[in-house]
C-alpha cells in the first residue's frame, strides 16, 4: 500500500498479489533477449496485480477489485490498512473485465456485494463481449451486478467526478478503460493493463499474449504512452512493479518506466 497525490486528488495503491510468468509466454513472439534486467533467475516477468483507491471530496473510487481469494489476494486488508472500510466506496470502475480485475466484488460464502454502497461501473464493449463469451470469472463476478440493479455500463468518456474521467483504451479487451485525472495543473492517469511489463513500456510495439487485439492494444500502448510522456503524469499501473505508481519518461532516444 503506498499513497500520493495529483493536486487535491489522493491516490493509493493496493497491492492484491504478486505472480511471476515466463516471460516468453507472456511475449512469444518477442527477442527478450535486451531485457533480462527485468526477469528473475527463472526467466520469469513479476505482475503485481493492483487496485487504485482515488478519492476526490466526497468520491472515493476504486479502480479494479482484484484477482481474489482464490489467489490468496490481500486486497481487504490492504483497504483496511489504507483506513478505508468497504462501504466507504462510492464507485468502482473495471478497466476491464478480465478475472484478475474483478475478484473481489463479492463474498464467496454468503454471496453479498463486499462494497454494499458502491455504483460498478462496467466498461459496455466489455460486458457485452463476455455476456457472448462468458467465462467464470465473469459469471462470478460481474453478471450478477446487473440483477441487484448495481451495474452502470459506461462508453466513451464517463465523468466520475470533478477531476476523475474514464475514457476508452481498448486493445487489452474491447472495452478497456483508464482514468483521467486532472487537479489544477497537476495530471493523473489510472492506466489498467495498457502496458503490462517494463518491457512494453520500454517497446511498446511488443505484443503481449493477453491482449485481445494487438494491433489496436499497440496503437493506444504507443498513443498512451506518448500522451503520458509528454504531459508528465503520475501513472497508476495494474500490473508494473509494486505498487505501481511511477511516470513513463523519455531520456536519449530511449522509454522506459521510472517507479515513484
Amino acid at each position: 500500500m503506498k499513497r500520493t497525490t495529483v493536486g487535491h486528488v489522493e491516490i493509493t495503491a493496493l497491492v492484491d498479489t504478486i505472480e511471476a510468468y515466463p516471460a516468453t509466454t507472456v511475449y512469444p513472439k518477442a527477442d527478450l533477449s535486451p531485457y533480462a534486467r527485468h526477469l528473475d533467475a527463472e526467466g520469469r516477468v513479476p505482475l503485481n496485480f493492483g487496485s487504485f483507491l482515488v478519492r476526490d471530496g466526497a468520491t472515493l473510487l476504486l479502480v479494479d477489485t482484484g484477482w481474489g481469494p482464490e489467489h490468496g489476494g490481500r486486497l481487504m486488508a490492504e483497504l483496511a490498512e489504507a483506513g478505508v472500510k468497504p462501504a466507504q466506496v462510492t464507485h468502482i470502475l473495471f478497466t476491464h473485465l478480465h478475472g484478475d480485475h474483478t475478484g473481489w466484488n463479492f463474498d464467496r460464502g454468503s454471496g453479498r456485494v463486499l462494497f454494499p454502497e458502491a455504483k460498478f461501473l462496467v466498461p459496455k464493449l466489455d460486458w457485452e463481449h463476455y455476456t457472448a463469451n462468458p467465462n467464470e470469472s465473469f459469471e462470478r463476478d460481474v453478471r450478477p451486478l446487473e440483477a441487484l440493479g448495481v451495474m452502470e455500463l459506461v462508453e466513451g468518456e464517463r465523468t466520475v467526478s470533478a477531476s476523475l474521467t474514464a475514457i476508452p483504451t481498448p486493445g487489452h479487451t474491447p472495452g478497456h478503460t483508464s482514468v483521467v485525472v486532472t487537479s489544477g495543473q497537476e495530471r493523473g492517469f489510472i492506466l489498467g493493463d495498457v502496458v503490462i511489463t517494463a518491457i512494453d513500456a520500454e517497446d511498446p510495439e511488443i505484443d503481449s499474449i493477453f491482449d485481445w487485439d494487438s494491433g489496436i492494444a499497440r496503437e493506444t500502448r504507443k498513443k498512451t504512452v506518448e500522451r503520458l510522456i509528454a504531459d508528465g503524469s503520475l501513472v497508476g499501473a495494474s500490473h508494473l512493479p509494486a505498487p505501481g505508481l511511477g511516470r513513463f519518461v523519455r531520456e536519449g532516444g530511449r522509454q522506459w518506466w521510472q517507479a515513484l
